[in-house]
């Protein structure tokens, strides 16, 4: 009778079996098999701090214009959509920014140089818990002093869509990706590298091809090296490469 590992690794497409291995035999079992700490003991965790919210707070006490607002909601001569929420001034539920305080910069290029995202996906973020006057304006000067913006030109790129996640492959080398890696060192006259990776297992295969290819060259040098191997898949992914998408 197989066992059923063994069984498991001829449906995947693999041959293999699992065999245990007591721990004074396993000699080079990896960190996270073993234990080397005491039960309960505290290990440190570093990250990022944000204060962003505590200056905030401390400028209600020195800027002018959170200082009128603050008297004015404490008065109850302004009411919604301003508030007091949590001793901070609110519109709308969301933290108000003067546009003359320096904390607005600040809060600009900690949102915005995160990804350089575009001005839509930074206004998207900034609304969120944070409101100014003019969001959209200052929101696009800031961007056009940026010089990552300038040069990537996000404000012409249409809005990303929604993701569309791919199907878990189910065996190997039924489904996989193409794509091409340029402008390396000519070596033998070969300066492209083709990648075509196994989608389930992650098993790569580098094909080095000349410049310039065509759809022709990249298909004879698919079926010689990774069909004569594999088969034929059951699905491709690639990018929008006229390679690709050619009629061949």
């Amino acid at each position: 009778m197989i066992p059923q590992h063994h069984w498991v690794g001829k449906l995947l497409g693999f041959d293999f079996t699992v065999e245990y291995k007591p721990g004074a035999q396993n000699m080079v079992a990896d960190a996270l098999s073993r234990r080397d700490t005491e039960d309960g003991a505290v290990l440190a965790v570093s990250a990022p701090r944000f204060d962003y919210i505590d200056r905030l707070r401390q400028a209600q006490a020195t800027d002018p214009a959170l200082v009128a607002l603050r008297d004015e909601l404490t008065a109850g001569s302004r009411g919604a959509p301003w508030a007091l929420i949590d001793d901070l001034v609110t519109y709308d539920g969301r933290l108000y920014v003067p546009p003359a305080s320096p904390l607005l910069a600040e809060l600009l290029s900690a949102v915005h140089e995160d990804g350089h995202e575009g001005v839509q996906h930074t206004l998207h973020r900034l609304r969120r818990d944070f409101h100014f006057p003019d969001m959209r304006r200052i929101v696009q000067d800031f961007m056009r002093a940026c010089a990552t913006c300038q040069r990537y030109k996000s404000e012409h790129l249409h809005p990303a869509g929604l993701l569309l996640p791919l199907p878990v492959p189910t065996t190997i080398w039924a489904d996989i990706g193409l794509d091409f890696v340029e402008a390396l060192p000519r070596v033998r006259g070969k300066s492209v590298i083709l990648t075509v990776v196994d989608r389930f297992s992650k098993y790569c295969h580098f094909i080095p091809l000349a410049h310039p290819y065509s759809a022709e060259s990249v298909a004879q040098a698919f079926f010689t090296d990774i069909v004569r191997l594999h088969g034929m898949p059951q699905s491709i992914v690639s990018d929008h490469d006229p390679v690709f998408t050619s009629v061949f």
